[in-house]
């Protein structure tokens, strides 16, 4: 066994993470079917969102971000954050939220724009 095994997912990641509040739409990549969902967190990696509806692990999405809150957020900070990207989905789980379900996602950019 190696170390990589035993480590957490945050002593996993590569960037350190920003909190933020957004709102964003996203699709399966070439398709026309939005969702929308509400981002939390974001790196020069990628990104954390949670959304009404299920992804697949490994899909392929295409991600617009149509509102930005960005207070407490330095000038570097903004620098990174993608107003348009696709990504691949690392993990989507499933949380209660305000006595409702959402799910929980993780997204690595494949392309940036």
């Amino acid at each position: 066994m190696n170390n990589e095994e035993f480590k957490t997912d945050t002593e996993k990641r590569l960037d350190e993470r920003s909190d933020c509040k957004g709102i964003i739409k996203w699709s399966y990549f070439n398709q026309s079917n939005y969702f929308s969902g509400e981002l939390l967190n974001f790196s020069q990696q990628g990104f954390y969102f949670e959304t009404s509806a299920a992804i697949k692990t490994g899909a392929t999405i295409l991600i617009q971000l149509t509102k930005f809150f960005p207070e407490n957020l330095s000038s570097d900070d903004k620098e990174l954050l993608r107003n348009v990207c696709i990504g691949e989905v690392k993990h989507c789980n499933e949380i209660l939220k305000n006595d409702s379900t959402c799910y929980g996602v993780g997204i690595k950019y494949i392309c940036q724009h």
